[in-house]
C-alpha cells in the first residue's frame, strides 16, 4: 500500500538478521552522517543539509542503539522483537526527528536497534522510499553495513570521551564540526538520483 505522500507502507521483515551484517550493499541516494560521540553536532549537520535541500524533500532517518517508549507524535511503523521502526508525525518539540521534519524532510523516521539488526532495520524504511527522494540518516552504525554514496563526520573535539570509529573515519569522505561553525555544504550536491561530493 502507498500513502498520499508516496512512502508505502511497511512490508513484512523476512526476518534475515545476522545475514545482513555479513552484507555490504550500495545505495546512492544515502547520505550517511556519523559522529564522534554524544553531542558532536550530528543533529545540527543533518537539519543544516535537510534546510539546503528543503525542495527536494528528503526523507530523514536517525537510527539510535538506544531503547526508550514512544513520545507524542512518534507513530508505530514497524516493531518487533529486534527493533522498532517509528514514522515522527510532529514538529513541536526538542526531539532530533521533529527538528529532522522542521528543517524540511517530507518524513522522518527513528529506528531503534542494536548493531546486528541495523541493516534490517534500514533497509525496511529504505525499500518504501520510492523513486529518487534523497534519503539522509544520522547512524553511527550502518555505515558499517552500507556503502552510501556520501559518509559525512560530524566532529566535536571537545568531547573528553570521543568514540573509538576508526572505521568511519577512513570511510568519511569529509569530516565537518557543526558545533564550532555552520558546515560550509556547498560541494554537496545531489544530481540524477545520487549524493556526491564535487
Amino acid at each position: 500500500f502507498q500513502a498520499e505522500d508516496g512512502i508505502r507502507d511497511l512490508v513484512r521483515s523476512r526476518g534475515l538478521g545476522d545475514v545482513y551484517k555479513r552484507q555490504i550493499s550500495s545505495r546512492s541516494k544515502l547520505l550517511i552522517i556519523a559522529g564522534t560521540g554524544r553531542k558532536s553536532g550530528k543533529t545540527t549537520l543533518v537539519c543544516s543539509i535537510i534546510e539546503r535541500f528543503s525542495s527536494l524533500e528528503p526523507v530523514a532517518v536517525k537510527i539510535s542503539p538506544h531503547f526508550h517508549e514512544a513520545t507524542d507524535g512518534l507513530v508505530n511503523w514497524h516493531i518487533n522483537d529486534n527493533f522498532n521502526i517509528y514514522r515522527e508525525t510532529s514538529e513541536a518539540g526538542n526531539k532530533d526527528t521533529s527538528r529532522m521534519l522542521r528543517s524540511g524532510a517530507r518524513d522522518a523516521f527513528l529506528i531503534q536497534a542494536y548493531d546486528r539488526y541495523v541493516r534490517e532495520a534500514f533497509d525496511l524504511v529504505y525499500s518504501a522510499i520510492p523513486g529518487d527522494i534523497p534519503v539522509i540518516c544520522e547512524s553511527p552504525s550502518l555505515g558499517k553495513y552500507i556503502d552510501p554514496a556520501v559518509l559525512l563526520l560530524a566532529d566535536n573535539k571537545e568531547l573528553t570521551s570521543r568514540k573509538e570509529l576508526k572505521s568511519i573515519i577512513a570511510k568519511a569522505d569529509m569530516v565537518f564540526h557543526p558545533l564550532r561553525h555552520e558546515p560550509d555544504l556547498n560541494s554537496l550536491v545531489f544530481r540524477a538520483g545520487r549524493w556526491a561530493l564535487i
